[in-house]
C-alpha cells in the first residue's frame, strides 16, 4: 500500500497562507484531500474561512497551541482518527495538506513524522511550501527568526500579494541568500497540480554563481560541488560525526551525491534530523555531486577542509569546489 502524501504549508504571520490554501482548494473541491489547520489560541478562525471553499468534514482542527513545539501526540491522534473515519465511510484519502501557524518551525513536525512508527508507515511528507509576503516579506525576514527558519526548511517559496508590490528583486535575492536554489513561484502561477510536481528533498542548482551575502552576521551557507564518485559509507560516517558535533547549529543540509553507475543518493537534513536517503537515477552526462549547508553562528569553512581531508584519508578520488556566503 502506497503512503499518503502530506504537504505542509507554512509562512509567517499575515503572509497569506489561508488565502493561498483557499484558492488551491477552490480548484479541486471533490478531490480525496483532507485539510489539517493548526491554530494558536482558543479560537479557530482559519477553518471557518477554508470550509466556505471546502467540505467541512474534510477539515480537521488541531487546537491548543503551536504544532511546532515538540513531538505532538495530538497530531498523531488526529491522523489516526482521520484514517479511521475514512475507512469507516469506505473513502480514500490520497493527500493531506497541513496549514501551520505563522510562528511554526516545520522541523519538529518533520520529527513527529519520522519518529512515530504509525505516521512513518502510513504517510510521507512530499514537500514543505512557505508563503512569503511580497509587501512585508523583507521586514519579516529581517526581524523574525521564525520567518528565516520557515524559508530555510522549505522546498518551495510562494510569493503572495504580488499585486501590492511587483518590485520583488530584493526580496527574492534575500530569500536566495537564506536558501540558495529553493524554488520561488508567484502565487498566481501555483496551481493544485503543482503540489504533485514539486520534488521534495531533490534540488537543482541554477547556473547563477553564489554571491557573498550578509544577514545579521549569524547565518552562514556554503555550496559544495564535487567531481568524481563518492564512497557512500565514508560520507555517511563523516556526516554522522558532523551532525553529532554541530547538530544544534546546522539548520539545513541538502544535496545529491553521485555513487557511480548513474546513481545519486538524495540527502536532506533539517538540524540533526536526517530523512531516509533515496536513490535517484539521473541520465545527465554530468556526474557532479552537490551539497548545501546552512548554519547559524558556525563558520562553515572548516567543514570543507574536514570533508576533503576525510575523503582523501579514505582514498576517495573526489575533487571539491566550494562557494560560500555569510548572511
Amino acid at each position: 500500500m502506497s503512503k499518503i502524501s502530506v504537504h505542509i504549508i507554512t509562512g509567517f504571520l499575515g503572509s497569506g497562507k489561508t488565502t493561498f490554501l483557499k484558492e488551491l482548494l477552490r480548484e479541486r473541491k471533490n478531490t480525496n484531500t483532507a485539510i489539517l489547520v493548526n491554530e494558536l489560541g482558543e479560537i479557530s478562525l482559519d477553518d471557518v474561512i477554508i470550509e466556505t471553499e471546502f467540505v467541512k468534514e474534510k477539515t480537521i482542527i488541531l487546537p491548543s497551541g503551536c504544532i511546532c513545539c515538540n513531538k505532538r501526540e495530538d497530531l498523531i491522534k488526529k491522523f489516526k482518527e482521520m484514517l479511521n473515519k475514512y475507512d469507516q465511510n469506505r473513502q480514500i484519502v490520497e493527500r493531506i495538506i497541513i496549514e501551520t501557524t505563522g510562528l511554526a518551525n516545520p522541523a519538529p513536525i518533520i520529527f513527529t513524522f519520522l519518529s512515530d512508527s504509525f505516521l512513518s508507515n502510513h504517510f510521507q511528507i512530499v514537500n514543505i511550501i512557505t508563503c512569503v509576503d511580497a509587501l512585508n516579506g523583507l521586514s519579516h525576514i529581517q526581524n523574525n527568526e521564525e520567518a528565516c527558519a520557515q524559508i530555510i526548511n522549505s522546498d518551495c517559496i510562494v510569493l503572495t500579494k504580488n499585486d501590492l508590490n511587483q518590485k520583488t528583486d530584493s526580496l527574492i535575492d534575500t530569500i536566495q541568500s537564506l536558501h540558495y536554489g529553493v524554488n520561488i513561484i508567484a502565487k498566481e502561477n501555483f496551481y493544485f497540480n503543482t503540489l504533485n510536481t514539486l520534488q521534495h528533498k531533490i534540488f537543482h542548482f541554477s547556473q547563477k554563481e553564489v554571491q557573498n551575502k550578509i544577514h545579521k552576521n549569524t547565518m552562514h551557507s556554503i555550496c559544495l560541488r564535487f567531481d568524481g564518485t563518492f564512497n557512500w559509507s565514508v560520507f555517511s560516517i563523516w556526516l554522522s560525526m558532523l551532525l553529532h558535533r554541530y547538530g544544534s547549529q546546522i539548520l539545513r543540509i541538502k544535496g545529491l551525491i553521485y555513487i557511480g553507475e548513474g546513481h545519486f543518493i538524495n540527502i536532506n537534513a533539517v538540524g540533526h534530523l536526517v530523512y531516509p536517503p533515496e536513490h535517484i537515477n539521473k541520465l545527465e552526462k554530468e556526474k557532479r555531486s552537490q551539497l548545501v549547508f546552512i548554519a547559524k553562528n558556525l563558520d562553515l569553512t572548516p567543514i570543507t577542509t574536514s570533508l576533503q581531508s576525510f575523503l582523501n584519508l579514505c582514498s576517495s578520488k573526489v575533487k571539491l569546489y566550494s562557494s560560500k556566503k555569510r548572511f
